[in-house]
This record gives C-alpha cells, sequence and structure tokens, in this order.
C-alpha cells in the first residue's frame, strides 16, 4: 500500500502520520546531502520510506505539493500541517487562523480528488477544538473519496468518511513538536525524586475566562495557604489582549491582589526573559515554573474537549486533578477501546468547586494528603503508560484504511 504525504519531508512527519508501525528508526532519515549542514533547508525531493503495519507492507511517499495525479495509493494532507508550512500559523494550538481557511482547502481537495478513481484524500483536521458549525458546513461539501481524520465529535456528521483518529489526536501533540510539548515526557524522571514544592495544590491561571475566575473566587473563600492560584501575566502583556475589556481588567487586577496568589511574570532581565506570548514559550515557562510550584495542579479543562493542559501533565507524569469529572471519563473510555485500562482516580466529583471543602480536609491532613498524592500518582503514570502505548503500537488511520477497522470514537 502507497501513501502519498502532501507535505515537506521531516522525520517527525513520519512519527505524526505513521505512529506505530514496524520499522528500525535508522531507516527513516533525519537528514540528505542537501541540508547535512543546516536543518532549515527544505527536502525538495520525494522521500521513499518503507515500513510494515500489521504484517501489511507499506510505503510512505513524502512528496510535498507533487504527484497529486498518481492514482496508485492513497494521498494524505494535513489542514494545521499545511498552515505551519505556509508560515500561516506558528503551531497546532489555538491560532487566529483556526477554521477561517477551511473553506479553500475544501475546494482544492475535492478538485483534486478528481484525479482520483481507486484511491482516497485522507484529509487530517486535528486542532485540539470541538467542531464549530462552519466546519460542519465545509466538511459535508466534500467529496465522496475523501476521508476526514479529526479529533471531534463526528457523531452529528451523517457520513461514512468521516472517522475520530485518537492515535493522530495524542501524537498530535508530539509531532511536529511545535509547543515542545516532547520535552514534558523527558521531565518525568526528574519530577519523581523533586520535593521542593511550595504549596500542596496550585490552579495555575493564564488567559481569563469567566469559569476559571469562578473557580479562583472559590479557592479565595478557602483562604488555605496550600491551595493556591498562580496567574501568568498574560493580560498585562497585551499581546492578544491589547483592547482588554474594563471587565477583563478588573477580573485580572482581583486575580492579581488576591491573596495566596503568586503572579508569574513572564518578562524579567536577562535570562529571566521569557519573550512573548507564543504558545511554545508558554509551555517552556510553565515547565520549568510551574510544574515545580506545587505537588498537585488543577487543570481547567472544558467539558466540550481535552487539550494541552491535560495532555502536559499526563506526558510529564504530573499529578493533577481536572475541574470537571468528564476529563476523567474521557481518558478512561477511550484507552478502553485499545484494551488498556486506567488506574483508579481517588476522587469522586462532577465539578471541583462542589468538592472543596474535603479538599481542604485533605491538605489538613498529612496522612490524607500523602495518600491522595500517592494514588494520583499512580493514576497518572498508568494515563502516560497508556499514551506511549497508544502512539508506539496503534495507528488508527493505518487501522481503518488497511484492516477496515473503525470505532465509534468522540472527543468527549
Amino acid at each position: 500500500m502507497k501513501f502519498y504525504v502532501h507535505h515537506i519531508y521531516s522525520y517527525e512527519l513520519f512519527w505524526y502520520f505513521f505512529h506505530g508501525v514496524d520499522i528500525d528508526p535508522k531507516t527513516i532519515p533525519t537528514w540528505f546531502y542537501e541540508n547535512r549542514h543546516n536543518k532549515n533547508i527544505k527536502i525538495d525531493f520525494d522521500v521513499h520510506i518503507e515500513f510494515q503495519y500489521k504484517n501489511i507492507k507499506c510505503t510512505a511517499i513524502f512528496c510535498d505539493d507533487r504527484n497529486w495525479n498518481l492514482d496508485d495509493g492513497d494521498h494524505l494532507f494535513d489542514y494545521n500541517l499545511d498552515l505551519l508550512q505556509r508560515n500561516i500559523i506558528a503551531d497546532r494550538g489555538w491560532n487566529n487562523v483556526m477554521d477561517l481557511k477551511l473553506n479553500e482547502y475544501v475546494l482544492f481537495l475535492n478538485e483534486k480528488s478528481k484525479n482520483l478513481k481507486n484511491n482516497k484524500i485522507k484529509f487530517f483536521y486535528i486542532n485540539w477544538e470541538p467542531f464549530a458549525k462552519n466546519e460542519l458546513f465545509n466538511f459535508r461539501k466534500l467529496n465522496k473519496n475523501i476521508e476526514v481524520y479529526t479529533d471531534s465529535s463526528v457523531k452529528d456528521i451523517h457520513s461514512d468518511s468521516i472517522y475520530y483518529s485518537f492515535s493522530h489526536f495524542l501524537a498530535s501533540f508530539i509531532w511536529p513538536n511545535t509547543i515542545n510539548l516532547r520535552e514534558f515526557f523527558f521531565m518525568a524522571d526528574y519530577l519523581k525524586t523533586f520535593n521542593e514544592y511550595e504549596c500542596k495544590i496550585n490552579y495555575p491561571i493564564r488567559k481569563i475566562t469567566k469559569f476559571k475566575f469562578d473557580l479562583f473566587n472559590n479557592i479565595q473563600k478557602l483562604n488555605n495557604t496550600d491551595i493556591r492560584c498562580t496567574l501568568s501575566s498574560f493580560t498585562d502583556y497585551k499581546q492578544h489582549e491589547k483592547n482588554k475589556s474594563i471587565i477583563k481588567e478588573k477580573l485580572n487586577n482581583s486575580i492579581k491582589t488576591g491573596i495566596n496568589v503568586k503572579y508569574i511574570q513572564k518578562r524579567g532581565y536577562n535570562l529571566d526573559d521569557w519573550g512573548g506570548e507564543w504558545n511554545d514559550l508558554n509551555m517552556k515557562e510553565f515547565m520549568y515554573k510551574l510544574l515545580s510550584y506545587s505537588h498537585i495542579n488543577i487543570v481547567g479543562e472544558p467539558t466540550t474537549h481535552v487539550t494541552e493542559k491535560s495532555i502536559l501533565h499526563i506526558l510529564a507524569g504530573k499529578p493533577f486533578i481536572p475541574q470537571y469529572y468528564k476529563t476523567i471519563d474521557f481518558f478512561t473510555n477511550e484507552f478502553s477501546k485499545y484494551g488498556l485500562v486506567c488506574e483508579k482516580y481517588p476522587l469522586k466529583y462532577s465539578e471541583i468547586q462542589h468538592f472543596f471543602d474535603i479538599l481542604v480536609d485533605i491538605v489538613n491532613d498529612k496522612n490524607a494528603f500523602n495518600y491522595i498524592l500517592n494514588e494520583l500518582q499512580i493514576w497518572v503514570d498508568s494515563l502516560r503508560n497508556n499514551f506511549i502505548e497508544v502512539i508506539h503500537n496503534h495507528n488508527d488511520m493505518l487501522d481503518i484504511s488497511l484492516l477496515g477497522k473503525s470505532d465509534d470514537k468522540s472527543i468527549l
């Protein structure tokens, strides 16, 4: 089976598209004669890589914008990777483009699909956000021989050609490593022995929203030095909130002047200057400043989807408490579809703000806190092991393409 990948070759993109395959890593090129002295020189020729998946021989052909006319294999194309390649966005995380160019890509792919009679285009649309109405509208305009692989719910789209790929969802956080999440994986060993935390539980806030402010207020009412908040200088920096509202200004000042709040200043002198409010720099700042601040972090994921917030904690093996129990159920359910078991989560609640009275009793009792911390560590370690198992031994796109397997999976 041939797969034409319409992106400039890099070893990172091979692992993104074809994680879980049988291959000797040494056969995956990291350099060529043309770029051996400068990795920023882009490869402008086809790169062929042979591998096996479930004993089926395959060939990946990275060919950028060439070979669209060939009908002896499927064609792979990723929306966000192309935006990256064209320097329209800087990473796969939230940006100012998102779905705004989707209609343009639908028209482009529909035209390219006319060349294919025996094979399909596999369109990857993974951006760590739930579908919007505009996206659903555009997906319905795709030709029948275009398959979509996404990280959002497919239940609202009546189509046999749209699939949820959990394995590519996980792989997308690492490959390409645009926001430095891969580095969190290698922090896990360091955190195992680190024990110089300033508090027991912290709720980190970067971009202020109403539900984050409400959770902050609930923590303020506790007035407990072991359950704290940290506030990033994101709003004060004004890179993304240049014309911030009076309301947001008040919210920002209320948090900044709150009790048991640590203000994380992004712009320090020389070595302490973390630069602008870009996702990759924010992840670096979080890794070095906040992983070592508290034993446990409260992670404010929404109820509709899972983001890099949970993933970075899983990769780092860092104990965390999701704001909503739905996040816990999501990982349990998704990993179970691969026959993988998550260890039991030690706390029971629907929303964490309704659990604070019990949380106070836990942090005030040394033995109770150590027990919960150990149980959370066991739980997050099981998530981390399952994460590795999925991207090392599974590939949802290849299961569908080569084996005809497809589970009804949705983001939450």
